[in-house]
């Protein structure tokens, strides 16, 4: 083990204690002049930003509010067209008896308007306030109307597309629309909900409009959000209706709307924000847009402004400024204070068991392994020097106990090793288990290794093996060496013993799931005018020894008996016959008697193994008709080798 002297130790030129404490310090200090100069410019905002979310709530109520009276008039348009004997009064155009019935249910509900259409969206019953500001009952009541059936919504529920899908919402075939009702000489504008009568069979043959006048509605409106709020068409981009009353003078500069404020209430996560200042009767709005939808979303009517006047007492925002600057600066102060205490205190608590394990990094890099470091705590410090003092640990062990765990094949042989070392023992005690054996020797590849480069040769094998291997490992078996081109797997034994009828049904499975990958090389090399490869495998089942071979400093896990020499024997016949590249011995197809339906067997017949006195029996395995891994289970790493 190499050593190096005190003075060769690598030395701190610059300790992490104050690379840790300067930033604070400097942050600290970054901090004091910032929330000096910023301090201000936030109090500055503060009044801006309430005002600004006060008239946001606002608008969010508005919005609430329509979707409120939608329903409820959704509600009325429901119970009208529910009631009985509707349907039949108006297959009848019985308008006194639709006077009976709808008459009383508008009374009581104050709803502004109320229709029934009859199929050609004449009006059969018409009842409406005489206007907007009319006292309670005092309605209108007319029949004969025709000019409902030239709106559009009306159409849509007396005409509908056949071919259109119903919305499955709460409103379904419902629909909603704003129009234009005149009283005298003036016209006022109603939003309606409307739904049609429909018969047994699904045949329309009337509707139900129920109405709200829009000046009662933005009063409603207004109320319930505690501003004023107006109706925009966005058309003309003029002012349909408002709050405001008509006293209050509008300054016309300020009444068009923009196309960027339009498009900016469309988009309210925008860079424009939907958002102006306007002027009634000498004093300043703030007033905010936002669409003005009805139908869930689905009807655009216009656009609502919702305004709150502007301004407060002078000498109540200088108080409130001066209280606040106060508070900030006394925050700020405290502030710095623990800023740099914590700083302190952290780098404290950080840097000594980190200067610990620095010298006893040191140390060990000079060659005492029998350093150690006091671990506390169970943070990521206290982690690192537990695992320092593991690592030291592990050094100890010598270069013997890293070659038996860095020298194993796979990682279910690692962990075996690393149970029988953590257990006290050096060698692994042999186990004798009933494992099936798997030899795969890749056939004519010592002539192709005489005629290609040696680069040629290291990238075919490596291509042929990183198909193989992860096969094998799919299922269930362990590759336990390489011998040039062949390899040895074994199946059943770790990393838990399996039955034999299920090791030999595997490893079965993975030698056809090898046969088809080569099969793929093969097809791919041709296309390149390659050499092609043909792999023979041998297959057998029985009993074996399975554990660690060697010495105490060189320590391989490896499985012996007759069983391995037999599965090398039978992969050598592969090579002598003219077709079949799979072939079990006869213990292997007597373990698979409740599976052999999986497979496709060929011929069966009794061969001469090199080595042995008695001919075995073998079977060839041609295909089979089921897979034992579904190739939808790899990974995007695995599925490119297929």
């Amino acid at each position: 083990m190499s050593t190096t002297s005190l003075s060769d130790r690598p030395r701190v030129r610059f300790s992490l204690r104050w690379k840790i404490t300067l930033p604070f310090m400097f942050m600290a200090l970054v901090l004091a002049l910032v929330a000096t100069l910023i301090v201000n410019r936030i109090l500055g905002e503060a009044d801006r930003v309430r005002f600004l979310r006060q008239l946001r709530d606002s608008g969010q109520q508005a919005t609430d509010e329509v979707v409120r009276v939608e329903e409820r008039l959704l509600e009325i348009e429901r119970a009208i067209a529910n009631t009985e004997g509707i349907p039949e009064a108006v297959a009848l155009s019985d308008s006194e008896d639709l006077r009976e019935r709808v008459l009383t249910l508008v009374f009581n509900t104050d709803v502004d308007m109320a229709v029934v259409l009859d199929r050609e969206g004449t009006s059969l019953l018409a009842a409406r306030r005489s206007s907007p500001d009319a006292p309670h009952g005092d309605y209108l009541v007319l029949r004969g109307e025709g000019f409902y059936c030239d709106w559009p919504f009306v159409q849509r529920i007396l005409f509908p597309d056949p071919q259109a899908e119903e919305s499955e919402d709460a409103i379904g075939n419902k629909q909603a629309g704003m129009e234009t009702i005149r009283l005298g000489e003036q016209e006022e504008f109603v939003l309606f909900v409307a739904g049609p009568l429909v018969d047994e069979d699904g045949i329309v043959f009337g509707a139900v409009l129920v109405g709200e006048y829009l000046e009662n509605l933005v009063q409603l409106i207004g109320e319930d959000a505690r501003a004023n709020v107006s109706v925009y068409d966005v058309d003309s981009r003029q002012l349909i209706t408002s709050t405001f009353g008509s006293q209050e003078t509008w300054d016309p500069p300020g009444l068009a709307l923009t196309s960027e404020l339009i498009m900016a209430a469309h988009v309210p996560e925008g860079e424009e924000a939907p958002y102006r200042d306007i002027e009634v009767a000498g004093q300043i709005y703030g007033e905010v847009l936002t669409p003005f939808i009805v139908r869930r979303g689905t009807e655009e009517m216009g656009l609502l402004g919702v305004s709150l006047l502007k301004g407060e007492d002078p000498d109540q925002v200088y108080r409130g400024y001066i209280e606040r600057a106060t508070l900030v600066i006394r925050v700020g102060a405290v502030a710095l204070v623990l800023v740099v205490f914590t700083g302190l205190l952290i780098s404290n608590m950080i840097t000594r068991p980190l200067v610990d394990i620095a010298e006893a990094s040191a140390l060990v890099a000079s060659g005492d392994l029998n350093t150690q470091v006091v671990a506390r705590g169970m943070d990521e410090v206290g982690v690192l020097a537990r695992t320092f003092n593991t690592m030291v640990a592990g050094l100890r062990e010598g270069e013997v106990y890293r070659d038996l765990l860095g020298r194993t094949v796979t990682p279910e042989v690692r962990d075996q090793l690393r149970t029988a070392i953590i257990r006290g023992g050096v060698l692994l005690e042999g186990q004798t288990a009933i494992a099936t054996i798997l030899y795969a020797d890749l056939q004519g590849f010592t002539a192709l290794a005489e005629q290609a480069e040696p680069e040629e040769v290291m990238r075919t094998l490596n291509e042929y093996f990183s198909g193989v291997v992860p096969i094998i490992a799919r299922h269930g078996g362990v590759v336990n060496k390489f011998d040039g081109d062949a390899i040895m797997a074994f199946f059943g034994i770790l990393p838990h013993r399996v039955p034999p009828q299920v090791s030999a049904l595997e490893a079965t499975h993975a030698a056809l799931e090898i046969l088809d990958y080569v099969k793929r090389i093969k097809e791919h090399r041709s296309s390149n005018w390659l050499p092609a490869l043909e792999v023979g495998i041998g297959i057998s089942t029985g009993k074996v020894i399975a554990g660690g071979l060697g010495t105490k400093d060189r320590l391989h896990y490896t499985v012996i008996g007759d069983t391995v020499n037999t599965a090398q024997r039978i992969q050598q016949i592969t090579r002598e016959t003219a077709s079949g590249k799979l072939m079990i011995s006869e213990d292997t197809f007597g373990y698979m008697a409740k599976t052999r339906q999986q497979f496709e067997f060929g011929r069966r017949g009794r061969a001469q193994l090199r080595g042995k006195r008695q001919e075995v029996i073998v079977y060839e395995v041609n295909g089979r008709w089921t897979r034992l891994v579904d190739c939808s289970d790899l990974t995007e790493g695995e599925k490119n080798l297929w």
